[in-house]
């Protein structure tokens, strides 16, 4: 049996374990390294990574773009949510997610939005989302109100 995820926010030194993760589509691997090591230092950022057994197996990251200008709340959008295909469906991609919305909520969002590929769909189904049609329509949008 395989252990439960272990959840947290990515540091410094996970880099060399993320990057494999990421190689799918990244522009240069300097940039993408400038950018992760921003990312994790910022308030307005959180990229959580998964371990199983001490192996990163996946990662997430959300941003909250702040208030919004008429209205005040915030909004953050979840970019990224990727677990290594080995360890897809036993818990990893729901502990990377659960983690995102926790964060969000602790920051004072409101609205937490993402769009999803279709590959995705079964599994933000089976934590009870459903996305809406969107301009895309191979990429549906789901959105949380955490005030509702």
């Amino acid at each position: 049996m395989m252990s439960e995820p272990h959840v947290r926010h990515a540091q410094p030194e996970d880099w060399q374990h993320i990057l494999p993760l990421l190689k799918r589509k990244i522009d240069s691997e300097q940039e993408v390294k400038r950018r992760f090591e921003d990312f994790i230092r910022r308030s307005d950022h959180y990229l959580p990574v998964a371990f199983i057994d001490a192996r990163l197996v996946g990662y997430g990251w959300v941003q909250n773009y702040g208030a919004h200008l008429r209205a005040g709340f915030q909004t953050a959008r979840l970019h990224d949510l990727f677990v290594h295909p080995e360890y897809q469906k036993q818990g990893v991609g729901a502990a990377l997610f659960n983690s995102c919305k926790e964060w969000a909520q602790q920051t004072g969002v409101r609205y937490l939005e993402w769009q999803a590929n279709q590959s995705s769909l079964g599994f933000y189904q089976r934590l009870g989302y459903i996305g809406d049609p969107c301009p895309q329509p191979d990429y549906p949008f789901f959105e949380i109100d955490f005030h509702s």
